[in-house]
């Protein structure tokens, strides 16, 4: 593949519009309420996904056991779980992985929120921590994707189906 139609350009562009969509749902959380509240969204999000993916190509950063915690932290419940995606060959599942992988973007920005509301890597926010211990991850994960020379199609109706299952934690109707 080139650079203009790799995988990730391909997964980019192809979901970019479910993506600005959950951005806008997991909004800034400027106050306690709106943390709770995504954190929810992430249990519920995490939690449905995670145990859909299988293999170790790439190892998985599980992180529901995790927001678990944090839930237990602020002695709020563990929500429902929307339904997970089918994520059938080695395309669904790198194409889930990156939206989970890319989520530890946003995460820098998500835990210096958190902070601000007196939530860390000891109490309430430990996810957030793990998912930003490792600056490096985004980048090697992507070299892993390339180098495994996937099919972009069922990449990207996965990654699309993923993305759904993210705005629906959040609470978010979704078409995908």
């Amino acid at each position: 593949m080139t650079k203009d139609d790799s995988l990730r350009r391909v997964l980019m562009t192809g979901t970019r519009d479910l993506h600005d969509r959950l951005d806008q749902a997991v909004g800034t959380f400027a106050d306690d309420g709106a943390y709770r509240a995504f954190l929810s969204g992430s249990y519920a999000f995490r939690a449905a996904v995670e145990p859909a993916l299988t293999g170790e190509d790439w190892p998985l950063q599980r992180l529901a056991p995790v927001i678990a915690q944090d839930l237990a932290d602020l002695d709020q419940p563990r929500p429902a779980l929307p339904h997970a995606p089918v994520l059938a060959g080695p395309a669904a599942q790198a194409a889930a992985r990156y939206v989970l992988e890319g989520s530890a973007l946003g995460a820098r920005l998500l835990a210096r929120r958190a902070a601000d509301l007196g939530f860390t890597s000891v109490h309430g926010a430990r996810h957030l921590a793990a998912q930003t211990e490792s600056p490096h991850r985004w980048r090697q994960f992507l070299d892993w994707m390339e180098r495994a020379d996937l099919p972009a199609a069922p990449a990207l109706a996965a990654a699309r189906a993923v993305f759904g299952v993210a705005l629906c934690a959040y609470g978010v109707k979704s078409a995908t």
